[in-house]
Parts: structure tokens; C-alpha cells; sequence
């Protein structure tokens, strides 16, 4: 793409016939088309580093695994809704025999793995958080008891299950001991099954193996947990008090009796070490198995070569699951001893056996099984077979605590070596799993594929096993953890999940060969099988049932082989594949025998991996062990080359959530992980963010100081220095939904550091932009800039300074009520410039401090009003004033019918006058500062009109978005009915959702700010009416009953006005300091005080502004005449200077007429501000009555 654009830009480079070349001056040596290719390739070059920066920040494969937040998985899984009966097919049903056998041992080895799978999902993560606290207080009194009666319903699923077990085993077994019975050999009719006595069916019981570790798992899960023995104590204690007090607790006797029953049975069974136990004791009292002699044999045979399999591989890289799978053959062991205990016991070699089977726990004395929970076998198999175990060893608890300290102390001598020779093997496998094939054969790639897969399993198995154990030996022991033990494990830790990351990376082409591996390792299972096959169709003749069965057997394999190796084709095969073994004689090698176990294992891991890699690097025990963590931080704050592999750390901390969010017996599910999260965010900001804030706070702080100083670093107490560059590099930590970056910490951190310094101090500006710069220098952080500006360019007047200045600026400023601006008057400042107030200088501040000082702005004006309405009532209280106000008053109700309700004009001159007898001040008479005052309290209420205008403004910009301002949707409502959903077990229940705290939260706050946006933006003249409403309660009482003479003052406060208006702009024309073009703060005030006054009607009938206009008329007709009666006389020298005079007369009556004029728009307009809602309506209807008569003109 770079270089077609290159090409482009070139190309349009070729044409300079219309060329300005005088725009290239910088570079005269240069022709025009070479500059603009040099600008546009610059500008290429830069943008594709930008996007290559982008492409870095978004590249998350290195550091991103697959886990329960993630949207999307890719799972490569074969799947297929086939069942057993549809795998095995119709053809297999021509030998009935065969193909029930296939059908129950497949479908009985198929129902252990979902009890298997139901168990490791469902109930063991339940059972395992039983008793974990969010927080760390103390339970208080009835908490235990309503954690354990939350969790009586798994403990009924719970029950469910092991009864489901148990019949399921009761039916494996009775399967096999119909198979492995002499009297099929007597019985005729049971010769079909005498052949198949023969067969090792290796796979049944391998799955009776893991489902005794699932009951074995279950009874160390709730045994090693003291919660369920102390809540069940308290809650039994609870249940007692219930049927002693039955109308306390709602209940009858006979019920809480009854369930008290059912609590001591619940007890028994699950939660006193007896679900294991139970197995034999309930299912197989009544069978007598010790009689069946072949069975026994077989028994023992499976038992000795799962033994023999494990031992191989115990404690070696391959081992894989042989530990686990030692613990079912632990619990196969009892069940044998308990079918023929009377039939082994004495006999020296049965003691061997149980011996090389005890010994085992000298290699491996723990076993985790599954969260905090290990398994002993020394200790389990001294209690459950104490016979056995006491012939072996005198004490079995020493014994396995002797192991323990052993294996500890062999792991203390040698972790560090095992860790790095475990590092070297992965940095190996690793490098060889990346690099590209050097062969093209596909053979080759195949079996190398393969062959990675399956080592990269081996090394997460020993990596896995290596953490658990260590884990699992300082457990038991009550041992310590030293902290290079702790960094080991956490190095180890990495390692793991580093696998998990490799095998996500490679994921898209193991996907993409997975289908040719698969077919591959069946092309060699076929290649054993098809010569087996020839071999016994050439003696077809002389085939026994057992030769016939092994035909049948290899049909079925090559039929399921040709489909995907899904896991019900995987048990049909290995079913099979027991029965083609079985006898082979000399038709099949021993290698060829054992190359097939190898392809299915194969076959099995490939068609699986990435469960199988899941399980082998899950880490949620780290829930159990994350005291580890804080020392893990610190090394890396102490070692920050180690910084990018933190990215491995956090895919591990992820695996908890699963097991956390299955917590039944607190109240809020979520509650638990929640504070797993916290905790795990907190340790590292506390270890991590916060010291290297300080550290490169402190270091930047001690460079300037230095420099400024003039002293040596060393002497400001720097000792050592650390190059911080791998941890602030480091990639974006991704931790349940949230990003959590060491840069962006580190320069939030700095950035609000230098603010609120440079706020307290601002003359320190600059050493904070010096320690900004050598932060850019040094750690490449781009950081806020120091500087805190005045204002920005646009703004103005800060509001801030406005409001508390709000005296100062209504007397220094002049309103325009039609522009909604506020200048700066000449005669306030020294100054060649004036300033001016907008509505958008307003809404840049509001932006700046936010809609909150819009009340507060009018809580300003509120008490100012106050305090100039005091002078106002004073004025008018005075005796001149008052007295004169309500002799005109007077004088114009007797004269009305003379004046016809006109105020005379002449008697407003006159009262202009009689107060400018009283006194003038500075040229102004009280009547003029009357005047001002008027004019202060306009402007006061101008400035909160254009505050409400400039909020609205502010607004404006989000608002839009908002479809209605009359109907917007409560989004938190919204948000709590969609979180509910159909339970899917009831459709008439309603569960809770999934939404996380955060997006409810911010639901809440969302409609928190569109109610508070909507109501600032649509409060409309509200502001006028609280104010309007205020001062009428206030000052329209009878203690301020001379302000109603207010209206007769305002037609000689007219007159002021127009006098003041046409001297300053006369000034505008001429040199000085006293002019202006506005001053609509006095109309606006006047308004104001007639609103809540309720004065408008009187001064209606004053019809003030129809006597000015009736007077000015008659004044101009008067100069008129006059002027028509002098042009008539002749031209002469008195009469031109008469003529001068009169022109000069009727411009002045002009100019009057027209400041009148432009005074009533403005009192109009300021009206508009303080109708109520019955005067609207009025002039609604008016306006409709207009429009119909305009409408019926229209049709005549």
C-alpha cells in the first residue's frame, strides 16, 4: 500500500505547467515536484511508523490467551451429533454379541467421563470456596448459618451424583464379572461370552480408575476444608432450636423433625469422609465376589499393568496424568481388597504388589488433586486399608511425612536447577514449535507437528506438576516460603503459561493440519490393521469366535476411522482396538501391538489438545497460594528486566475466575471474584505502580534540583540508579476487562502531581516543564504541560471572576438585551482596548467548571439583588421622593378625564427637575442615581440570562444526541429488566444476568447526567421566575408598601435614561471617555421590579410612551410652522440664523423621538422575560383570531 501511494505521489509530481514556484523559497535549489515528493514521502514515512506504533499497541497475540472473558474462542475440537449406536453402525449389529458389548462398555465408559467432566465443572469448584470470605472481617452471628443452607442444594445435586456414580460402577462391574466367569465356559449358551475372557477391555477400567478419583476428590475436598464441619455443627445447632421453637421459625414440629433427619443422613454420607466409602458399603454388600475367581484374576491383572504403566512413568517428563491416575488405582486397590480380602490375605505376593504400590508415595508423597486440596496415598492407604498397610510399615503417618520432608528438601537442593533446565527446554521446544519447516514432505511436517504437540504437553504436565507439589509439600509440612523459592515458582508459573501462549499462537495452523494429523496417525493404524486382516481372512476356515470377533472388531475400526476422531468414535476405537489385541499369535508383532497403543494415545491427545493443554497449564490453585504475589511484584519492581514476562503472570491470575464465580454459599456469586479482583489490582499498584511513581517522581525531582542547586546528585541523596524502561514499555495488562498500563499509571500519576503543585505554586511552572522535558527525554513520556494558562484565547472573562466580582461588573459593564453581550465602558478603564462578555466566552467556562456553576452563578446575583433592592426601597422611602410620588399620583387621578389617562410630559420635566434641586453629585442627581441603580439590577439579570444562554450552549454539544428531552428512557430500569433471563432448568423462573457491576454503574450514570443536561438545558426562564418569586414574597407586603409608587417614578427615570443615552453617544462621535451605543440593563430591570411588583397595569395607564409621542409630535409641528412661516418672509440674516436654530430644534426633537422609540422596543422586549402562562395564552389566542380573520379576508 506504502509504495502505491509512493507511486502515485510520484507520478502526480511529473506535471509542473501551472506551477506557483514562488511558494517554495525555502528550498530554491530544489525543483517544485522533488519538494513535493520529499513533503509527501516525509509524510508517508511518518505515517506508516504511526501506524506500525498502532499495530504494536493492538498486537495482543503475545500476551493474550484464551480464557472465560474472551468473546470469541476458536475450538478445533472434533464434534459430530452421532451417537454410540450411529458410530458403531448397522453393520456391526450382524454379531448381536459383539456389538453389545461395544455398545454397554462404550456407552458405560462415555457416562464415567460426564460424571468426570460434571464433577471438575460443577461441584468440585463449588465445594472448594466453601468458606472463603470477600472480606476480611469476621462472620457475624447467622452468616455461617445462611452460607451452609445456600448451599443445601448442591449438596442435593451433590447426593444425585454419587448415587449416579455408584450405579454406574455397581453396573461396570457386574458387566465385567458376567464376562470373567468360569460358568461361561460350562454354560452352552453363554460360549459367546467365554470367548471374550480373553480380551482386556484396559479402557472400562481406566474409567473405573477416574471416577474413584472423582469420589476420592470429593471426600478430600470437603474433608480438608474444617468451614463444612463447623457450619454444619452450627446449622444442625440452629435446626434444633427449630424444632423446639417451631413458631419462631415458621414451621411445624413434624417438618423441622423430619429435616433434621435429613441433615444427620446428609451428614453421614457426604461430609464425615464416607462418599468413597460408601461405594462398597451400599452398592456391593450383597454380592458375593469373592467366589468368582476369574474376575479376581482380571482385576488384578488391570491393577498390575496400570501399576506397571504409572511406575514408568511417574516423576519423569512424560508422566502426563499418571499421578492422577495413580490415585483411582489407589481407590481400585480398596475395592479389590474389599471383594477378596478372604482370598488374599497371608498371601506373600499380594503384600509385594501392595508394597511397590504404598512405596510409590517415597516419589511422589502429594498429589494435588484439585484447588488447595492434595491427596496423601500413605496416609489414605494406612486408613482405609489398615491390614494392609500396617504389614508394610509400622506407622503410615510418619512414613508419609518422612517422604515429605525428603521430597521438600530434594526440591530445596535442586528447584533452582529443575526451573532453569525447565526454561531451557521450553526456550527449546519453543524456537523449534515457531521456525518454519525446513522439508517439504508432508510425512515429515506431520509427524513433527505431532510430535511438538505432544512434547509441549509433556513440558506444561512437568511444569504443572513441579508447581503444585512444591506448593502442595509446604502445605502439609507448615512449611515456609522462602523468597527464591517464591520467585522460582513464579518463574515456573510463567513458564507454563508461556506454553498455553505458544499453543495459542500456533492454534490457527495446528487448526489448519489438525485434520491431516488425524488422518495420518489413522493411515498407520490402518496399516497395522488391513495385514492383521488379510491374515486372518486367509484362515477364515479355521476361525474360532474369538478370531471372528477380532474380524468383526477390525471392520468397526476402519469404518470409525474414516470419520473424525470425535470422543465417541475415540471410546468405540479403544474398545475395539482391546478386542483386535486380544489374541494375536504370530499374526501380529509385539511392536506392531505396541505401535497401535501408541497411534491411539495419539490420536486421542491430538483430537483433544487444546482441552488437554488447557487443563495441563490451569493455574486457579494460585486463588489458594496468591500470598505469593506481593514478593512476585517486588521482584519485578526490583529486577524491571523481568517486566514483560508479567503478561504470562496475568493469564494465570485469570484461571481462578471460573472457580470463583461458582461459590454458592454467599449471596452475591460474584462477590468473591470481585474481591479477588480488587485484591489482585491492589498488590499490584501497591508493589509495583505506586513505588515507581515515586521512584521516577523522586529521580526527575532530584535531576532539576541538582541542576538548580548546583550540587551533585549524590548529595540529594541519590545512591542507585535503575533503568525503568522494561516496565514502563511493557505491553497493556489485560486483567478481567480492564487494561492496566505501568506508562499510563506512571504519567496519570505525574501529570496530576505537576498540576496540583503548579495550582498551589504557580510561579513554579517551570521547574515542573524541566522535569516534564527530561521526562520526555528520559522515559519518553509525553505528559500534560505544566503551565496552567489564564484562559485560553477564546474564553474572555472567566466566569469565576465575573461572579465573585458581580458588584464590580454591572457597574463597569453595558448590556445588549438583542445580542446578549456585555462592553466594557469607556470611562471604568485606562485601557485602548475594551472588553467584552459573549454567550460562547460563558459556555467555555461553564465547559472549564462545569454545569454546577450556573447555580451557583445565580446564588451570586441573588444576593447582590438583595442588597441593591435595600438601596432601592430607601430611596423610595425617602420623604422627598415619596412625597412627590404620591402627589403625582394624585394629581393624575383628578386630572384624568382632562388628560385622558396620559401621564402630561411636562409634569415628568417638572419632577426631573424638582429633584435636581435636591443636590447633584459628580453631575449626577439623585434621580440619575436612581437610574444606575435600575441599571445595576438589569445587568445583574442580564448576566444570568446570557449564564442560562451560555449553559445551554455548553450543552448543546451532547444534548443533540438525545432523541427527546420530554421522554428520555431510564437506562439503570432498563438495564435491571434485560438482566434478568429464563432459567433454562425452569422456564418460570428468572434468574440474574450477567451484566458486571461496571456497566450497571455506569448505566446509573448515564441517566444521571441526561437528567441533569435535560433540565439545565430545558429549565428555559426558570431562573427569572425563582428570582421573580423570591422578591415578590419579600418586598409585596405592607411593610414595603411605598414601593408601589415605583411605576409613577419610572416616566421622569425615562427621561434620565434618554438623556444619559444620547450624551454618550454623542461621545462616540467625539474624543472621550463617556460613550456607548447600549444600556438595556435599565429596561430589564424596570421590567423586573413591575413583575414582581405587580405594577404593570398601573404603569399602562400611565400610557407613558403615547405622551412622549404625542408631545414630540406637537413640538415638531410647532418647529415646522415655525420653519414655514420664516421661508415665507425672505432671506435675511436674522431669519438664517433663526432657520439654524429651528433646524437644530427639530433634529434634537428627532433624535429624542427616536431614543423614546428604541427605549419602548427595549422595555418590550425585556417584557417577553416575565410573562406568565395565562398572558401567553391570551396572545395565542389573539394570534389565532388574527389568523382566522386573515383566512376568511383571504377567501372573500
Amino acid at each position: 500500500l506504502k509504495l502505491q501511494f509512493l507511486y502515485f505521489i510520484g507520478n502526480m509530481g511529473d506535471s509542473t505547467e501551472d506551477f506557483v514556484y514562488d511558494t517554495f523559497r525555502d528550498q530554491p535549489d530544489k525543483l517544485p515536484q522533488d519538494v513535493v515528493y520529499d513533503k509527501f514521502r516525509s509524510f508517508v514515512r511518518d505515517y506508516g511508523e504511526k501506524l506500525e506504533t498502532s499495530e504494536k499497541d493492538l498486537n495482543e497475540s503475545f500476551g493474550e490467551v484464551w480464557d472465560m472473558m474472551d468473546p470469541i474462542a476458536l475450538d478445533f475440537t472434533p464434534d459430530s451429533k452421532l451417537t454410540l449406536e450411529e458410530v458403531l453402525g448397522v453393520k456391526c449389529k450382524a454379531d448381536p454379541l459383539f456389538y453389545k458389548i461395544m455398545l454397554v462398555f462404550s456407552s458405560l465408559v462415555a457416562e464415567v467421563g460426564d460424571l468426570v467432566d460434571e464433577a471438575n465443572s460443577r461441584l468440585l469448584p463449588a465445594l472448594s470456596t466453601f468458606g472463603e470470605n470477600p472480606s476480611d472481617r469476621d462472620l457475624e452471628d447467622g452468616e455461617m448459618q445462611l452460607s451452609f443452607g445456600r448451599m443445601l442444594p448442591l449438596f442435593l445435586d451433590l447426593w444425585t451424583f454419587c448415587d449416579r456414580s455408584y450405579n454406574v460402577i455397581e453396573n461396570i462391574v457386574k458387566q465385567l464379572a458376567s464376562i470373567y466367569n468360569d460358568r461361561n465356559r460350562k454354560n452352552p449358551e453363554k460360549k459367546g461370552l467365554a470367548a471374550y475372557q480373553n480380551t482386556h477391555l484396559t479402557s472400562v477400567w481406566v474409567a473405573v480408575s477416574d471416577l474413584m478419583r472423582v469420589l476420592i476428590t470429593l471426600d478430600q475436598v470437603i474433608v480438608q476444608n474444617d468451614s463444612f464441619q463447623q457450619a454444619s455443627t452450627i446449622y444442625k445447632r440452629m435446626m434444633k432450636n427449630a424444632r423446639n421453637q417451631p413458631e419462631k421459625y415458621d414451621t411445624d414440629t413434624a417438618k423441622a423433625k423430619k429435616f433434621g433427619l435429613l441433615l444427620d443422613k446428609l451428614e453421614t454420607d457426604l461430609l464425615d469422609d464416607q462418599i468413597f466409602e460408601r461405594c462398597f458399603s451400599e452398592r456391593f454388600h450383597d454380592e458375593n465376589h469373592g467366589d468368582n475367581l476369574m474376575f479376581m484374576h482380571e482385576f488384578d491383572f488391570q491393577m498390575r499393568e496400570l501399576f506397571q504403566y504409572i511406575k514408568r512413568g511417574t516423576g519423569m517428563q512424560n508422566e502426563i496424568d499418571k499421578r492422577q491416575m495413580y490415585v483411582g488405582l489407589c481407590g481400585m486397590y480398596v475395592m479389590y481388597y474389599s471383594f477378596f480380602s478372604n482370598k488374599i490375605k497371608g498371601k506373600s505376593e499380594e503384600k509385594k504388589f501392595f508394597k511397590t504400590l504404598f512405596d510409590i508415595h517415597k516419589e511422589v508423597p502429594v498429589i494435588h488433586l484439585f484447588g488447595n486440596t492434595t491427596y496423601s496415598p500413605a496416609e489414605w492407604l494406612g486408613r482405609r486399608i489398615p491390614d494392609m498397610a500396617n504389614a508394610v510399615t509400622k506407622d503410615p503417618m510418619r512414613d508419609h511425612q518422612a517422604a515429605c520432608r525428603a521430597a521438600l528438601a530434594k526440591y530445596e537442593a535442586n528447584l533452582e536447577a529443575i526451573v532453569g533446565k525447565n526454561l531451557q527446554d521450553v526456550m527449546v521446544w519453543a524456537a523449534r514449535f515457531e521456525s518454519k519447516h525446513m522439508t517439504s514432505k508432508t510425512e515429515d511436517i506431520i509427524s513433527r507437528k505431532t510430535y511438538m504437540i505432544t512434547k509441549g504437553v509433556y513440558f506444561a504436565q512437568e511444569i504443572g506438576t513441579l508447581i503444585k507439589t512444591v506448593l502442595g509439600l509446604h502445605v502439609v509440612l507448615e512449611a515456609s516460603l522462602n523468597v527464591k523459592k517464591v520467585l522460582l515458582l513464579c518463574k515456573s508459573i510463567e513458564l507454563l503459561k508461556s506454553i498455553l501462549v505458544t499453543f495459542h499462537r500456533k492454534s490457527a495452523e495446528i487448526g489448519n493440519l489438525m485434520s491431516i494429523m488425524c488422518e495420518y496417525i489413522s493411515y498407520n493404524l490402518q496399516r497395522i490393521l488391513i495385514p492383521f486382516k488379510r491374515k486372518l481372512k486367509e484362515n477364515q476356515a479355521k476361525l474360532d469366535e474369538t478370531q471372528i470377533d477380532q474380524m468383526s472388531a477390525i471392520d468397526l475400526m476402519q469404518r470409525v476411522l474414516y470419520g473424525a476422531p470425535t470422543r465417541n468414535s475415540i471410546i468405540v476405537l479403544k474398545n475395539a482396538l482391546h478386542i483386535v489385541t486380544s489374541k494375536t499369535g504370530n499374526m501380529m508383532k509385539a511392536e506392531d501391538f505396541d505401535a497401535m497403543k501408541v497411534y491411539m494415545r495419539k490420536l486421542e491427545l491430538i483430537s483433544s489438545w487444546q482441552r488437554t493443554v488447557q487443563e495441563a497449564c490451569d493455574c486457579s490453585f494460585l486463588y489458594w497460594q496468591r500470598a505469593i504475589l506481593p514478593k512476585y511484584f517486588e521482584m519485578i519492581f526490583k529486577q524491571p528486566s523481568f517486566a514483560p514476562s508479567m503478561v504470562y503472570m496475568f493469564a494465570a491470575l485469570h484461571d481462578p475466575a471460573k472457580v470463583l464465580l461458582s461459590a454458592c454459599h454467599l449471596s452475591d456469586r460474584k462477590s468473591l471474584f470481585t474481591a479477588y479482583q480488587k485484591e489482585t489490582e491492589e498488590d499490584f499498584m501497591e508493589n509495583i505502580v505506586d513505588p515507581l511513581c515515586k521512584e521516577i517522581g523522586d529521580t526527575l525531582r532530584l535531576n532539576i534540583h541538582s541542576v538548580v542547586l548546583g550540587q551533585g546528585r549524590h548529595q540529594l541523596g541519590e545512591t542507585v540508579h535503575k533503568d525503568y524502561q522494561h516496565l514502563l514499555n511493557c505491553n497493556s495488562l489485560r486483567f478481567f476487562g480492564k487494561r492496566m498500563n505501568v506508562r499510563d499509571h506512571v504519567q496519570n500519576h505525574l501529570e496530576r502531581q505537576f498540576y496540583n503543585l503548579t495550582a498551589l505554586q504557580p510561579q513554579d511552572w517551570k521547574t515542573y516543564e524541566e522535569m516534564r522535558a527530561l521526562a520526555k527525554e528520559k522515559y519518553n513520556m509525553n505528559l500534560t504541560e505544566a503551565h496552567l494558562p489564564g484562559q485560553i484565547l477564546d474564553q474572555g472573562l472567566d466566569i469565576l471572576e465575573i461572579t465573585r466580582a458581580i458588584h464590580v461588573f454591572v457597574t463597569k459593564y453595558a448590556y445588549n438585551i438583542n445580542n446578549q453581550i456585555f462592553v466594557e465602558r469607556p470611562n471604568t478603564t485606562e485601557s485602548k482596548h475594551l472588553s467584552s462578555v459573549h454567550i460562547r466566552h460563558i459556555a467555555n467556562s461553564i465547559r472549564t467548571h462545569g454545569t454546577g456553576m450556573m447555580n451557583t452563578t445565580v446564588n451570586f446575583v441573588f444576593r447582590f439583588l438583595k442588597s441593591k433592592f435595600y438601596v432601592f426601597s430607601q430611596f423610595l422611602f425617602d420623604d422627598h421622593v415619596k412625597s412627590r410620588l404620591m402627589k403625582d399620583i394624585k394629581w393624575n387621578e383628578e386630572h384624568k378625564s382632562e388628560t385622558q389617562n396620559y401621564y402630561p410630559f411636562k409634569r415628568s420635566e417638572k419632577f426631573v427637575k424638582d429633584i435636581r434641586k435636591l443636590g447633584v453629585e459628580n453631575g449626577n442627581s439623585y434621580l440619575d442615581q436612581f437610574r444606575k441603580l435600575v441599571t445595576e439590577i438589569g445587568n445583574g439579570l442580564g448576566y444570568v440570562r446570557m449564564v442560562r444562554t451560555g449553559g445551554m450552549r455548553a450543552i448543546s454539544g451532547s444534548i443533540n444526541f438525545v432523541p427527546s428531552l420530554e421522554e428520555i428512557p431510564k437506562f439503570a430500569e432498563l438495564l435491571d429488566d434485560a438482566n434478568f433471563r429464563k432459567n433454562p432448568d425452569d422456564e418460570d423462573e428468572e434468574v440474574e444476568g450477567s451484566f458486571p457491576e461496571s456497566t450497571l454503574q455506569a448505566a446509573v450514570n448515564l441517566d444521571t447526567v441526561l437528567l441533569n443536561q435535560s433540565k439545565k438545558f430545558s429549565e428555559g426562564s426558570d431562573y427569572f421566575k425563582l428570582l421573580e418569586g423570591v422578591f415578590r414574597d419579600e418586598l409585596n407586603n405592607e411593610k414595603n408598601k411605598h414601593l408601589q409608587n415605583f411605576h409613577s417614578i419610572i416616566p421622569p427615570l425615562t427621561l434620565s435614561f434618554v438623556e444619559h443615552m444620547i450624551a454618550n453617544k454623542d461621545g462616540l462621535t467625539k474624543k472621550g471617555k463617556e460613550c456607548s451605543f447600549c444600556d438595556d440593563g435599565f429596561s430589564l430591570g424596570v421590567m423586573f421590579i413591575l413583575k414582581f411588583l405587580d405594577l404593570n397595569t398601573k404603569f399602562d395607564g400611565l400610557h407613558w410612551f403615547e405622551s412622549v409621542r404625542d408631545y414630540y409630535k406637537a413640538e415638531k409641528k410647532k418647529v415646522e410652522t415655525q420653519v414655514a412661516s420664516a421661508n415665507t418672509s425672505g432671506p435675511n440674516s436674522d431669519q438664517q440664523g433663526e432657520l439654524s436654530t429651528l433646524n437644530l430644534t427639530s433634529n434634537r426633537i428627532k433624535q429624542r423621538m427616536r431614543e423614546f422609540e428604541l427605549l419602548l422596543f427595549s422595555f418590550r422586549s425585556a417584557k417577553v422575560f416575565f410573562k406568565d402562562k395565562r398572558q401567553e395564552e391570551e396572545e395565542e389566542e389573539e394570534d389565532e383570531e388574527d389568523e382566522e380573520d386573515l383566512d376568511d379576508l383571504d377567501e372573500a
